[in-house]
């Protein structure tokens, strides 16, 4: 006589299954008992995409929503403008990941964000990508996210705020990651002027060098927390570089990373001496050399920071690595083969030496 197996045994069986849609959507066909357990993988990250039609057919899946699968939905992907009528949205209620990219700002909507105030009580992290989006629109979405602790934003025209417009009382935990890229200046005066603070343990800021001053403010506010900071001022050539950061009071800085071409050498120089070697463990260089780029210019431009990472590893046992990577803009040569003696010598000096991918290590 067979005896059927515990429920918890089949959730065991599909929980492994987690990572293959093909299976699950079959054990959806064999038992209606099976079909929330396999939901709770199928839709756990959703996709809407107005140009793929995504959300005209999910509106024909789920006519009514109260039924849908959103509530299994944990990270929410939405490119799409959404209308006063878009109610639906709002059963994406247990999210922790949310995405809003190409969300175009339209004069004749008003309050376009309004939709995914307060979406999800349990969301953490939050990616808008947007343009002309005023920023009190946007500070008003990510107050509206208690729990928040990791905040990506690009950022591009969104330097007004709305007439009569009133700051939030409140702001998030802030305890995650912090990544700024682009238009970084007003998203940095938004998020600087917030009430609850800025206790970001990470910090990733890719701008134009013309808004060194807000990342410095923004290193500058989360020193007392920051724990691993990457920063990649563009383009390198266009003006003087900034005066250096001031890492000095980042008491519990672990991991710093620099992108960037040689003319920044001397800057990154002058930057890592500000540092708090007690606690600093990794030093990360991202390095693009011009294919026109003399042996003689690069060992020139090397030769102090040569001496700095010595000095680094030999006392304090910080471990540095050197990446190479290629740009969009311009043709590359590897470092090596431009300066074929510099390499075994940074090796020498305990430097890791490898090509990297600039974005996927993002």
């Amino acid at each position: 006589m067979s005896h059927p197996l515990p429920p918890e045994i089949f959730d065991l069986i599909i929980d492994c299954l987690c990572n293959e849609p093909a299976t699950l959507k079959a054990c959806c066909l064999v038992s209606k008992s099976w079909v929330p357990r396999t939901r709770k993988h199928l839709f756990a990250s959703v996709y809407l995409h107005i140009c793929r039609s995504t959300i005209r057919l999910w509106m024909k899946a789920f006519p009514d929503p109260s039924n849908s699968p959103a509530h299994y939905t944990r990270h929410l992907w939405i490119s799409e403008q959404l209308a006063a009528e878009s109610t639906w949205i709002r059963f994406f209620c247990r999210v922790e990941r949310l995405t809003v990219h190409a969300f175009d700002w339209d004069e004749t909507v008003e309050a376009p964000l309004v939709r995914l105030h307060g979406l999800s009580p349990t969301l953490k992290y939050l990616h808008l990508v947007h343009y002309s989006i005023p920023l009190s629109d946007i500070l008003d979405l990510v107050c509206s996210f208690p729990l928040l602790e990791d905040l990506t934003l690009r950022c591009e025209g969104s330097e007004r705020d709305r007439d009569g417009w009133v700051a939030p009382s409140t702001s998030p935990k802030f305890t995650g990651t912090l990544f700024l890229m682009d238009e970084i200046r007003s998203a940095a005066r938004g998020l600087l002027a917030l009430p609850g603070g800025l206790h970001f343990t990470n910090v990733v800021l890719l701008c134009p060098i013309e808004h060194a001053e807000s990342a410095m403010d923004l290193v500058s506010r989360c020193s007392d927390t920051l724990e691993s900071l990457c920063i990649n001022y563009y383009p390198p050539r266009s003006s003087e570089m900034p005066p250096p950061l001031d890492l000095s009071r980042a008491a519990k800085l672990k991991h710093v990373e620099f992108r960037f071409e040689m003319p920044d050498v001397q800057w990154i120089v002058a930057t890592l001496e500000t540092a708090e070697t007690n606690t600093l463990q990794q030093i990360t260089l991202f390095s693009s050399v011009p294919f026109d780029t003399v042996e003689e210019v690069i060992r020139m431009e090397w030769q102090n920071l040569d001496h700095l990472l010595a000095r680094l590893w030999t006392a304090h046992s910080i471990v540095p690595e050197l990446k190479y990577t290629p740009t969009l803009e311009m043709e590359l040569v590897d470092l090596g083969e431009a300066a074929p003696g510099l390499l075994p010598k940074l090796v020498n000096m305990g430097v890791v030496c490898e090509a990297g991918d600039y974005w996927q290590s993002l």
